[in-house]
This record gives C-alpha cells, structure tokens and sequence, in this order.
C-alpha cells in the first residue's frame, strides 16, 4: 500500500527529532544536504518536498502553535508576500506547522557572504521592514499589551519593572503592522529578486519604532553592532524619525526581551539597556 504524504512527513518527523531532540537547542548548524533547514531551541524546521515542516517541542502549549499559524494567515492577508501556512497538524507527538517552502538564500547569508555590499542589503532590509509598517490588520493584538506582559515577568528589579511600565504607558501604541522578529535571517530573497518574510510568531500591530528598537537590539545581541547602528540611521531616514525617537523605545524593548533570555550573557546586556532609562 502506497503511504500518503503525511505518512510520509511523520516518517521523517520521527527521523529528525531522534537526534537532536526538538526540546533542545542546536550545538551546531546543520550540514549541507540535512532535511533539516533550521535550528532552534524547542524547534526544527525541516524540509518536506515542496513544503516546510515546523516541528515543536513539548515545551511549546498547542494555543500558541495554532496562535503562531493564525498570526501568520493574518498578515497574509494584508497583501505581503508571506509563506502560505498549509495546515497545523500533529505527528509522532509532535506538533507541526506546514508552509509552503520558498527556495531563495537569507540576508542574513547574503551579509555573511558579500560583506563589501553590507550597506546595500541593511537598506534593502529597511526597505522591507518599511513595506510591512504600511500595513494593518483589525484582527491584531497591540504590541503595546504584549510588552507590557512581557515586562512583568522579566528578571529585572521591581523598581524598574514599575519605572518602565510608566515609561511603556506614555509611547505611543500605533495601529502599523510590527513583525516582531524584524532580523535578517527571516527575509529570504529568492532566485527571482523577489522576497519573502518568514516567522510571524510575533507580529503585533504598534508604533513602527518599537520594532526597529527590536531589530536593532537583535543586531546588537547577534554581535553585529556596527551593523546595527548603520541600520538604525538607515530605519529612521527611512521613516523621518530620530534616533532619539527610538532610543525612548530600547530600555521597554529590552525588558521584554529579557523574560525569554536564554543565557547570563543576553540577560547582562538586555538588563544594561532596561536600566538606561533616561533617554529624552
């Protein structure tokens, strides 16, 4: 008897979640050829034929995998070219998202790469990131709210959990579409010049300025800090701000980022931006 393709797919989940497993993070990046695209810590995205499978760990609650899948249907169907979700669906105890695959390389290979041409594709990045901010949605949630959560179970002192709520309460809470994991290794652009965002796990609707706090943060976190100042005048060009005007953003931003640090390192210097509390 001919198995059918979820037959098929469980086969493979059983096969890559052995070793490593999906609870855990990667030691190392997969070699070229894995069915296993992506890494992460409670997650692996491997591929199956024309799809994609996102496989979760048992740490992850099945509200928000179906939370995520509907989160990205949602941007969808703004308009913006995102990875069309196939279904959710759960194999060998695993639950899984399946999305269309798009064959293209990342920016964030694409900078690793061509380091010569890095102001070339920090401002194709920003021009991306621009293009998602024109959208809304009326079937978001507002990133304010969730920062504000997120901000209340960070490690960091009550004092200045409460000096940052303040602080959260008088930014403004926007109606632009924010991604919320704004990096370069989520656009992929492919053969063609066209591109795709990938992950909208947590795409919020909020102030356009809140997100580019993020993604420069995540630049810094990554290690790559001349790059993220270069985007951060770049993003703010871009959207006739100042980069005092996102600087009023990083102290909230990384107290949310905080809640989910993963090491002493990251939760040292998400803590150093929290406590720099008086940008004006």
């Amino acid at each position: 008897m001919k198995k059918s393709s979820t037959d098929k797919a469980a086969a493979k989940v059983a096969k890559v979640t052995k070793a490593p497993k999906v609870s855990k993070p990667a030691k190392k990046a997969p070699a070229a050829g894995d069915e296993v695209l992506q890494e992460r810590t409670g997650k692996l995205i491997v591929r199956d034929g024309a799809t994609v499978l996102k496989i979760f760990g048992p740490e992850y609650k099945v509200s928000d995998i179906l939370n995520e899948a509907m989160n990205e249907a949602r941007a969808a169907e703004t308009g913006l070219p995102v990875p069309k979700v196939l279904e959710v669906l759960k194999l060998r105890e695993h639950w899984c998202i399946r999305r269309e695959f798009v064959a293209g390389k990342t920016l964030a290979d694409a900078m690793a790469a061509d380091k010569r041409h890095l102001d070339r594709l920090l401002a194709q990045f920003v021009a991306i990131q621009a293009e998602i901010f024109k959208k809304t949605s009326a079937r978001m949630g507002n990133l304010s709210d969730k920062l504000d959560r997120q901000i209340s179970a960070s490690p960091l002192p009550r004092e200045t959990r409460y000096d940052l709520h303040v602080r959260l309460q008088g930014l403004p809470r926007g109606t632009a579409l924010c991604h919320g994991d704004f990096n370069p290794s989520n656009v992929i652009i492919t053969p063609k010049g066209d591109w795709r965002v990938i992950d909208w796990a947590h795409v919020r609707l909020g102030d356009p300025l809140a997100d580019v706090a993020r993604s420069y943060l995540l630049f810094w976190l990554s290690g790559h800090v001349a790059a993220a100042e270069k985007y951060m005048a770049l993003a703010c060009e871009a959207l006739g701000a100042q980069v005092p005007d996102v600087q009023k953003w990083l102290p909230v931003v990384a107290a949310a980022e905080s809640a989910k640090a993963e090491d002493q390192k990251t939760l040292d210097l998400l803590s150093h931006w929290a406590s720099v509390v008086d940008y004006v």
